[in-house]
Formats: C-alpha cells, structure tokens, sequence
C-alpha cells in the first residue's frame, strides 16, 4: 500500500533526478580556437526499468587556470561541474549578468575541468615531493629545495621573439674556436693585432644583453 510518505518521497527523487552538480566526463572533442568541447557524461542514468547513456553535452567551456594552456584530446577525462543558474549569457558578454533562463543545475550549463583521473590511471610520474609538469616525454621539476630540473630527448628553447639563447653560445663557442680567435703574431716580432671577431663577439654580446633579465 503506497503511503502519502511514499508520495511524498517519489516526488524529492523525481525532482533531485532533474539536479546536476559534478561528474566524471570523457572528452570526445575540443576546438582550442573557441575553448568549447564536446563531452560524454562518463556515468549513466539508472532507472526501474535498467540503465541509459547521458546525453552527450554540445560546447562545453573548458576551464584553464588563467593564461595557463595545455592540450585536451578526445579520450581525456574531466569533471562536470554543472551551474546553478544558465551561464548562456554569461558566456556571450561576460560580466555581471542576470540570467534569461530560469533553469537550474541544467545539463546545458556545464563546466569541465580537465585532470580528473580514475585511479587506473599510471600516476608514477607524481613523487609526493616535486612540483612537476610532464607531456610527450619531458618533465620540468622544482625539487623542495627549489632547484630546477628540465629533462627532455628533444629541443630546448629559450629566449624571446628574435633570439634564442642557446644559438648565441653555440655561435660563441663556434668563434672562441675559430682560428681566427687567437690573432697571429706577425714576423719581426710585431704586437698581435686586433681580434678580427671582436664585431661578432659584441653583436653576440648585444643580442644576449637584449634578452637579458634580473633575479630579484
């Protein structure tokens, strides 16, 4: 016999059914250019009946710490968080807005944070100790003690737009070894005479000084 605290009590978990706060979401595709992402829930709905997908969600915004990017492919996992009121508007003009919708912990407002791992996942990479990033086989790390570890088979740059530090050694250490570098000492016992690289020396010099900072 259904009892009016059975009513009562079908109704809260119909209403709490249409309510959305977080869940795991798998990533199935991102445009970096506008940040919006499209994102299997990775949890179903369960019902008397049995088990359905959740929709799969349209432009979701991804978010990055600010001015901090990294590379989100289809495959990764994330956590939806889901607002409580409609951020169309929001997301249109940003600001302080007032919402058109009436909506609230919608599927259509979610968020996505990426990162979110389930414990399958390899975390060796994670010491407990180091601040570290690591993509594609290289690692920066900045030991408790704050010294600085970059490791990587590949390239290393670093510099500004127009000069990259490590070109400017190499092009020194290619003049200190030229033979040019040590001038010869003419017959009769003549001083040597002016370096003939010392033009390059101060352009090479110049270029590093342009990019040059201070530790404070």
């Amino acid at each position: 016999m259904t009892t009016p605290a059975d009513i009562f009590r079908n109704c809260v978990w119909s209403q709490l059914n249409t309510i959305h706060t977080c869940l795991p979401g798998i990533v199935k595709s991102f445009d970096p250019a506008t940040n919006k992402a499209t994102i299997q829930p990775a949890l179903n709905k369960s019902y008397a009946s049995g088990t359905m997908e959740m929709p799969v969600l349209e432009n979701v915004p991804i978010m990055f710490p600010k001015n901090v990017f990294f590379p989100v492919s289809a495959g990764d996992y994330v956590l939806l968080l889901f607002s409580e009121r409609s951020i169309d508007l929001w997301l249109s003009v940003g600001g302080q807005v007032t919402p058109a919708d009436p909506r609230k912990f919608n599927l259509s407002d979610a968020i996505a944070i990426p990162g979110l791992q389930p414990f399958t996942a390899d975390f060796s990479g994670n010491n407990g100790e180091d601040y570290s990033i690591s993509f594609a086989g290289s690692s920066i790390s900045i030991k408790p003690n704050g010294d600085i570890i970059i490791k990587t088979g590949n390239k290393v740059a670093i510099g500004n737009a127009v000069t990259e530090v490590l070109d400017i050694i190499s092009q020194t250490l290619a003049l200190i070894s030229s033979p040019t570098a040590v001038p010869a000492i003419p017959s009769g016992g003549s001083p040597p005479q002016p370096l003939t690289i010392a033009a390059q020396a101060t352009m090479l010099q110049a270029l590093i000084d342009a990019i040059k900072g201070i530790i404070t």
